[in-house]
């Protein structure tokens, strides 16, 4: 595993009212966010990337107005197509 790291001044911290833990836990939810978005994780990699169940990552990116699952108009017909010809 890699462990990355920043700095963040005494300043900031202050600013923000916030422990150097909830700085980090903000940057990484907000981080699997944005890569969930953009289809670069998985909910259960997005989950683990914050240390979350997957059940309250998926409330989070609920939360957050993207929808968990991205299909198409086209994706829908087509699966509905399908449903209808197997009955």
């Amino acid at each position: 595993m890699t462990q990355v790291s920043i700095l963040v001044s005494d300043s900031i911290l202050t600013s923000l009212n916030m422990e150097a833990e909830e700085i980090a836990l903000s940057m990484r939810k907000e981080f699997a966010l944005k890569s969930f978005r953009h289809g670069k994780l998985t909910l259960v990699q997005g989950a683990s990337f914050c240390g979350m169940n997957m059940y309250d990552f998926i409330a989070f990116v609920s939360q957050s107005g993207i929808p968990i699952i991205d299909y198409s108009i086209e994706d829908v017909d087509r699966e509905l197509a399908q449903l209808n010809a197997h009955c």
